[in-house]
């Protein structure tokens, strides 16, 4: 649905070529605000679930997205690699103009130390953390089977470890250029605010919720550039071709998945997901309640009971299946295919620390939600009034809290038909469920207490900026760029000087 948001936003860029403004332009954001808002047909004062009609030209641009991904994928993987070699470089050309033209701008430095400067007392809340692991998981479709799903398309003597980091670094790279573009423009957008005589910081530009930055602060900071329409043309092709990116790749996933258990016709397989995708889409577009749902279906997905449980049931499959045999043979096929080695941290890793984390988090999440709504009940009722009861994030919940756990009892019921494909064999995976259970327990009693005594209350200092970047900064920036650049350099350099030195195929790999 969000590609469907870009494709709109894209046409009327363009027109501005045309009109010498921008549909959305205005003295302040609230006209973006009112332009995305009334596109929708979305009351914001009075959000609702309630659906209306479908929005003809947002039906339209769902349903040119989901064309855009079908095209895609088509023709198969060598298609899809054809396509990569276009929507890939494209971004990343688009993200450098930005980049270079949001440091340009006056008050960059403002964005920049609301990017850069840490405040420490933040990771005291959950929802840092939230937001963290879920930007992780999104950029690089963890937890998505995408990563599965392609490398299954690899040349069986590929340097899986080298991909892997290249892979890493290079996700690390681009989210971090990106996040100077974004946070040098909004400083830019704050200070012509300030200028104005609206007394603006940067955090007071970034919205709640899945679309505000993307389609209400950044079309209106765009207007306020010279070129306005050729800033917007690229910012909007840029977040079209990523998005396009990540889609197909999560339809591939799909696809793959369907083809390889069915051997149902990749012609038939990918039109029906399609077709089902733009069903589904087809609520999103409704006017009334249609973004109150995808707003939802975000928060479902990046939210304690989302994509953070579907990973945290991966890593117990992965690395407690057989006893932790099974992570054991996955790290010796990659180490004989690889010019570097994979050692026994990274059993320990996804064995213990991942599933360690991922639980803390889990219950860390579930307390201050629960925590938040106790809150809410209390202040609806103190003078007589009525607390609602927020049924679709329960409803949600339990859908992906059940996900999991209805893999791991078909993986339990698969061993009555065929023992060589049980995951639960010896009762590994049981054996990381316990495991999983008593972190979550400690954890729970540990963040209680901490609640109790009020050592885990959310920040509630107001941030001011003074518009310089201090030591902190620098050494942070400074970091970053030492890992993600060298890291690649070493990566290729490590690469290049494999390179025609593997020419004999590989023994098949003993089975498990």
């Amino acid at each position: 649905m969000i590609l469907g948001y870009c494709v709109i936003y894209l046409v009327e860029s363009v027109t501005g070529f045309a009109h010498q403004a921008l549909p959305w332009a205005g003295d302040d954001a609230d006209t973006a605000a009112k332009h995305f808002f009334g596109m929708v047909d979305f009351d914001q004062d009075h959000p609702t679930f309630e659906l209306g009609a479908p929005r003809l030209w947002v039906l339209l641009g769902m349903i040119t997205a989901w064309v855009l991904v079908y095209l895609c994928l088509f023709r198969g993987v060598k298609w899809v690699s054809k396509v990569v070699l276009f929507t890939v470089p494209l971004p990343w050309i688009m993200l450098v103009i930005l980049t270079v033209r949001g440091l340009t701008l006056d008050g960059a430095i403002q964005g920049l130390e609301f990017y850069l400067e840490p405040r420490w007392e933040k990771l005291l809340e959950a929802e840092t953390w939230r937001w963290a692991f879920g930007q992780v998981f999104f950029s690089m479709s963890l937890g998505f089977a995408v990563m599965l799903s392609y490398a299954s398309f690899l040349h069986r003597k590929s340097d899986l470890s080298n991909n892997a980091l290249i892979i890493g670094l290079g996700d690390l790279g681009t989210s971090f250029i990106a996040g100077i573009a974004v946070f040098s423009m909004l400083g830019g957008m704050a200070h012509a605010m300030q200028v104005a005589g609206t007394p603006t910081q940067v955090p007071d530009l970034v919205p709640e919720g899945t679309v505000g930055l993307s389609f209400i602060v950044f079309p209106f900071g765009l207007t306020q550039l010279p070129f306005a329409a050729f800033f917007a043309t690229v910012f909007f092709v840029a977040l079209l071709t990523l998005g396009i990116d990540s889609a197909f790749s999560i339809v591939e996933a799909c696809l793959a998945s369907v083809c390889d258990n069915t051997q149902w016709a990749r012609s038939i397989v990918l039109p029906a997901i399609c077709l089902i995708g733009m069903a589904i889409g087809v609520v999103y577009t409704c006017g009334g309640g249609g973004l109150s749902w995808l707003e939802q279906a975000d928060a479902m997905i990046n939210g304690p009971f989302g994509i953070l449980i579907v990973a945290l049931a991966e890593c117990l499959v992965v690395g407690w299946a057989w006893r932790g045999k099974f992570i054991v043979h996955m790290r010796e096929h990659a180490n004989e295919r690889s010019d570097w080695k994979l050692y026994r941290w990274w059993d320990i890793t996804v064995k213990y620390i991942a599933p360690a984390f991922l639980a803390v988090l889990f219950v860390w999440s579930l307390s201050s939600l629960i925590h938040e709504q106790i809150d809410a009940y209390q202040a609806a009722t103190k003078d007589g009034g009525s607390y609602a009861i927020p049924w679709p994030l329960v409803i949600s919940s339990i859908v992906f809290i059940a996900m999991p756990l209805m893999c791991l009892l078909l993986g339990y019921l698969n061993r009555k038909r065929d023992v060589q494909v049980d995951p639960m064999k010896q009762k590994g995976v049981l054996a990381g469920v316990v495991y999983t259970l008593a972190i979550m327990t400690v954890a729970g009693v540990v963040i209680e207490l901490l609640q109790y005594k009020n050592l885990l209350e959310p920040s509630k200092q107001p941030y001011v900026a003074d518009g310089t970047l201090n030591g902190t900064a620098y050494v942070l920036l400074a970091i970053a760029f030492l890992i993600i650049f060298g890291g690649l350099t070493w990566c290729f350099w490590r690469a290049m000087k494999a390179a025609g030195s593997r020419d004999v195929e590989i023994d098949d790999e003993p089975s498990i």
